[in-house]
């Protein structure tokens, strides 16, 4: 396996000679394998260049197959869909997947945000064959050679995780989720529930326990690092995590290899550099290397 960063940036995208050595595109990561479908993680600005890149790899000649799966579908996760290359050539294969909550209307969710007003061109420009494929948290299915598995995520309209095994190799992409410590995020608005309500503390202890079997005997995992331990105490309801948290899973699940993803879109190159190394003389080691996502940059299993 090949896993590369096209977008390491949550929120929106950043244009700024700060985020120049990390990059600024939103959310978008590739896993290819020899022999088998490119697997892209969530499509936001970062899926430009992805598909670009793609067009050499058969793409191009309308021979290429491809399934674009996403965590949510919120707004950055999402941007760069129709820009994608590879949709516009006739005889490629692309599954979109994402969460079941969306159903028979996950089509739909897509074609919202292309209607006139928005976009000026819909769905039916595509030329290549978009399968629709709407999965639920904790459900396991095949794609291609792949074993994928999923979790639910604590994140306001709730998001899922990823976890892909190929021939012995396992990676877990894990992204827009809160630990699940003290408030439990659902369906609707940003609503923090009371930490003293028996059966909200026993629903996070399940799903709590559930990340950390989910993560287990991966060997790579990339995780929601938007705040510092700081940040998050002041916005425990948005539904995203720190270093510490990540690291602390990782280590749990004998996981070697954890990597920093989803930047605050004003953290800094500098910023998020000294951080890495500073978590790294910490709390890594020779068990554990712990990495920053930087677009561009290749990863492989």
């Amino acid at each position: 396996m090949r896993i590369t960063f096209y977008g390491v940036r949550g929120s929106f995208p950043v244009a700024h000679t700060k985020v120049s050595k990390v990059g600024g595109n939103t959310s978008c990561v590739a896993l290819r394998a020899e022999g088998a479908p490119t697997l892209i993680f969530d499509g936001g600005t970062g899926l430009r260049q992805c598909g670009r890149e793609l067009m050499n790899e058969g793409f191009g000649d309308g021979q290429g197959q491809a399934a674009i799966l996403f965590s949510h579908t919120h707004w950055d996760h999402i941007q760069g869909f129709m820009y994608f290359e590879p949709f516009y050539r006739a005889g490629n294969e692309v599954t979109v997947v994402a969460r079941a909550q969306h159903g028979a209307r996950l089509k739909q969710v897509f074609q919202g945000q292309v209607e006139s007003d928005y976009f000026s061109y819909g769905l039916g420009s595509l030329r290549s064959s978009v399968d629709w494929k709407g999965v639920a948290e904790g459900e396991t299915f095949q794609l291609g050679p792949y074993t994928i598995e999923t979790v639910r995520l604590n994140h306001p309209g709730i998001a899922i995780g990823y976890r892909v095994t190929l021939e012995g190799k396992t990676f877990v992409y894990m992204t827009d989720t809160a630990p699940y410590d003290d408030q439990l995020l659902g369906e609707g608005f940003h609503e923090r529930k009371p930490d003293t309500d028996p059966k909200v503390i026993a629903e996070l202890e399940g799903y709590g326990e559930a990340l950390e079997t989910f993560v287990s005997g991966a060997d790579l995992l990339l995780y929601d690092t938007f705040f510092t331990p700081e940040q998050y105490s002041a916005n425990p309801h948005w539904g995203h995590s720190t270093p510490d948290e990540g690291i602390r899973l990782a280590r749990q699940g004998g996981v070697p290899r954890f990597y920093n993803f989803h930047h605050h879109p004003e953290a800094w190159d500098d910023e998020l550099e000294g951080r890495t190394r500073d978590y790294q003389t910490r709390l890594g080691g020779s068990d554990l290397e712990i990495g920053l996502a930087r677009e561009g940059e290749s990863v492989e299993l």
